[in-house]
């Protein structure tokens, strides 16, 4: 397939799974991506999540986690609801649960679909492929904003102008 063809196959795929958009980059990090993991670090704020000082190597490259990895492949989802959630501040009288805890598990939601579209991509193209969904020891928002999904919010989220945080 062209490079068109595979990319009218990815946009239309990724739409068949639910997802609003997805953007390819490369599977490079800037040396600069992991500077605010080294900070948070040096300064001891990690706490008892001793796994994040245990994985900050592997975490600056995704070639650190997997050698040939050549592009990045950023699926974005919208999982809020179909309403606007600050509405629910209106009834003083039940307790609000941010949208990301409602209902099934995202993780659980997002890989289901990112295996079902990354399965089909491996049977078109022959390409090896790997899915992530903020489990494993990858910057994934950095990746995903130098694709150009969006860019790391304060809050340190992905915010896209299309769907929001």
């Amino acid at each position: 397939m062209t490079p068109p063809d595979i990319r009218t196959w990815l946009d239309d795929a990724a739409s068949r799974e639910g997802f609003s958009y997805i953007k390819v980059g490369p599977a490079v990090l800037p040396v600069t991506a992991g500077d605010g993991l080294a900070r948070f670090l040096d300064d001891g704020f990690e706490g008892d999540m001793g796994w994040l000082r245990d994985t900050a190597t592997r975490r600056s490259q995704p070639q650190a986690m997997w050698p040939a990895a050549q592009s990045a492949i950023v699926c974005v989802m919208n999982y809020g609801p179909d309403h606007d959630p600050m509405r629910n501040l209106d009834h003083k009288d039940c307790g609000n649960i941010s949208v990301y805890a409602r209902g099934r598990d995202y993780h659980d939601v997002i890989k289901g679909k990112l295996k079902q579209f990354g399965s089909r991509f491996a049977a078109k193209t022959g390409a090896k492929i790997k899915v992530f969904v903020d489990t494993a020891p990858l910057m994934e928002k950095p990746l995903a904003a130098q694709s150009g999904a969006g860019w790391q919010g304060k809050h340190t989220n992905l915010v896209s102008r299309e769907i929001g945080s």
